[in-house]
């Protein structure tokens, strides 16, 4: 498994694009960008870092408190990679080929509104639009299936050119099952995400005196 950087919106997102799918959190560059964002947010170097380190990417962990900070990791899977986005900050990050925007447009008969139905104008319009809809479900800021209950997606620009609000988004060039592949990656930073606090350290002195017999 090897990993290469790909654009991403800000200087403090590091994302991370993995050459197979199996284990992303253990892969050796995805912890090193976890540590440096850590180190970033304020935790000190040594056993205490490793420590966050470990905390941030245990299974179903995506975000976690550091320092009066926190730390976040999302990843998502498209085309043969694992697209995994860091930051110091509770993120996001959502995929999708190109060449799935008929899909997309499919699902977008529910999932969009009739007026974000009227402004994808392009593949790229519905691929743009699907990917900020799935950022905003993983950040907890929309229901799939109830669009009039969110912000809208996609919003008048100019020349006719519709606009994607938040935009945090690039395109990669994969080869994947014998071709070459567009994929639309798309990262965001997620507001008002509750960040779990650090579990305090264990009293040993209770722990001995809980186990004794009453």
């Amino acid at each position: 498994m090897s990993a290469a950087v790909v654009h991403a919106p800000g200087a403090d997102v590091q994302l991370l694009s993995l050459t197979a799918t199996a284990d992303w959190r253990a892969h050796p560059d995805v912890r090193a960008a976890v540590a440096a964002a850590a180190l970033a947010a304020g935790a000190e170097p040594g056993p205490a870092l490793d420590e966050v380190v470990a905390a941030v990417l245990s299974p179903a962990r995506y975000v976690h408190a550091v320092a009066g900070a926190c730390v976040g990791v999302s990843a998502s899977h498209e085309a043969g990679r694992t697209y995994v986005a860091v930051a110091p900050a509770a993120v996001v990050v959502d995929a999708c080929a190109m060449d799935r925007w008929a899909q997309v447009t499919t699902a977008g008969s529910r999932a969009f509104t009739a007026a974000e139905r009227a402004a994808v104008r392009t593949p790229w319009d519905a691929v743009r639009a699907w990917t900020a809809l799935e950022c905003a479900v993983k950040a907890g800021g929309a229901d799939l299936l109830r669009p009039d209950d969110r912000a809208p997606l996609l919003v008048p620009g100019a020349h006719g050119v519709p606009v994607v609000p938040g935009e945090g988004v690039g395109l990669h060039l994969v080869h994947h099952a014998g071709r070459l592949r567009a994929v639309c990656v798309r990262v965001a930073v997620a507001v008002g995400v509750r960040v779990p606090a650090p579990r305090p350290a264990p009293d040993q002195a209770a722990l001995a005196l809980a186990a004794v017999p009453a």
